[in-house]
């Protein structure tokens, strides 16, 4: 593959050289011969590297001065763990693509302009992913020009979305809500390298339906439930069960309860693990999802949801030297507020219509001056309390509403590992009505106490096909 530092391009766009970078792959050979050597190294490959099923035999076009063909390529059953995971053929593309500008991991960082003048040059570059979060297979994948993504190159660390730009919309191929409707992923802001950089966070539409929230709703406070309703908890590292339900915070109000056990709750983990385009799932690297309460004036603090990285000596918390910590939180509203209860994000700058006209609109007006004060009032909150400068922070930063039924995704690491302290987020106060939400915690290796082997050593635990780095194409 041939490189160099890439031209300014539009992320996500389809960009193309201003001439032409190489010539079409050829074969110059004129006999019959080359193409039935061709057919039979796809039929062996085909006979070897399947399981006779979900891959695909495409033929493009042929001459009697060479031949152009596509390689086989993995096509997953609908409904499988893969299914949307791997890229299909452009359509009437009958001729390999040469040329790509790729960008690092997450699309941080300067693109490189990649020449990819046979198949196995393109296979070298390792794992590539399209803007929609799928394994490029081919060159025949992918049209001239394209942005196409690194995948990533260190164990513990996971393919992160591309921001593109604020309010970029893309379907998660493969992935539905709990009603059967697509998935659809929106950028709410655009993380750089800078370290004041905003943090990576993503607007989930669709991800649950009405019978999924008013579950997870009703088993919060269930007999079944061991983990039921409590005040909520915070700061800790430790389960209910090995002593964290004590650890209680005064500066977060609401209730929570856990579900563990239900198969609502692991339908819905799987779920959140295909949202993130993680190789497979693993009950190590999740936490129970934690369900909350929010009553009038309810509230947690600006916080991190990670952990210290010398939170205690008996787990090795730091991703960037082999450890395991938080990498992502899906956030999932179970009910909708009519004022108040926004996740805020209080080192972020507040959206202007300027990047985003559409989701300004969408996220809503402020109250007036007059009206947060009566709000305050009637929730029984002192001024000038944390929970009154939180309410400045809800309406003069980045805040998302909650919307029932869907969810935000934002990263605590940084495509690296590096854990990323500009995901500080709050849970606002609730100025009128009920609030229902839902954490579910994604870690990048085996989670605090589910360590099996060398808790010190937790990216060592990882099972293949979840550990970085890998080979281009699919990998069988």
């Amino acid at each position: 593959m041939a490189a160099k530092k890439a031209v300014k391009a539009k992320k996500g766009r389809k960009t193309k050289a201003e001439e032409a970078t190489s010539q079409p792959l050829k074969a110059s050979l004129s006999s019959s011969l080359p193409g039935i050597i061709l057919a039979a190294g796809i039929a062996f490959w085909y006979r070897y590297h399947s399981n006779g099923e979900n891959v695909v035999i495409n033929s493009s076009s042929s001459s009697s001065s060479g031949v152009t063909q596509s390689p086989p390529y993995y096509n997953p059953k609908p409904g499988s763990w893969d299914d949307g995971y791997y890229s299909s053929p452009v359509p009437d593309l009958n001729i390999p693509s040469t040329y790509a500008i790729i960008y690092p991991n997450g699309g941080i960082g300067e693109p490189t302009e990649a020449i990819f003048e046979t198949e196995q040059e393109f296979l070298s570059a390792g794992r590539l992913y399209n803007d929609l979060g799928q394994i490029v297979q081919s060159r025949f994948h992918f049209e001239n020009g394209t942005a196409l993504y690194s995948g990533p190159t260190k164990p513990g660390t996971h393919f992160q979305w591309p921001a593109v730009t604020v309010g970029h919309k893309r379907p998660v191929p493969g992935v539905v809500g709990g009603t059967g409707t697509q998935i659809e992923l929106e950028t709410l802001t655009e993380p750089t390298s800078d370290p004041n950089s905003d943090p990576r966070v993503f607007y989930v539409h669709n991800f649950l339906s009405a019978e999924e929230t008013d579950e997870l709703i009703r088993f919060s406070t269930a007999d079944e439930n061991q983990y039921k309703m409590r005040p909520s908890t915070g700061g800790t590292h430790k389960a209910w069960n090995q002593g964290g339900s004590e650890a209680r915070l005064t500066t977060r109000t609401s209730e929570n309860a856990f579900d563990m056990q239900t198969k609502n709750a692991a339908n819905i983990k799987r779920r959140a693990f295909r949202l993130m385009r993680m190789g497979g799932y693993r009950e190590e690297l999740a936490d129970g999802i934690q369900i909350l309460r929010y009553e009038l004036g309810q509230a947690y603090v600006a916080h991190h949801d990670f952990f210290p990285e010398r939170q205690s000596d008996d787990h090795n918390w730091d991703p960037l030297r082999g450890g395991s910590n938080r990498l992502a939180t899906v956030f999932l509203y179970l009910s909708d507020v009519e004022y108040g209860g926004q996740t805020v994000f209080p080192l972020v700058d507040k959206l202007t219509s300027e990047k985003s006209e559409e989701l300004v609109r969408r996220l809503g007006d402020a109250p007036s001056e007059e009206m947060l004060k009566n709000f305050v009032a009637d929730a029984g909150l002192k001024t000038n309390s944390w929970e009154d400068k939180l309410i400045e922070k809800c309406y003069g930063r980045f805040a998302v509403p909650p919307r029932r039924g869907d969810a935000i995704l934002f990263y605590s690491q940084k495509p690296d590992g590096e854990m990323d302290r500009n995901s500080l987020h709050g849970a606002c106060p609730v100025l009128k009505g009920t609030k229902w939400g839902a954490n579910l915690w994604i870690w990048n290796s085996c989670r605090y106490s589910l360590c099996s082997v060398d808790p010190l050593n937790p990216v060592g635990e990882l099972p293949e096909e979840m550990s970085a780095p890998y080979e281009g194409g699919y990998v069988g």
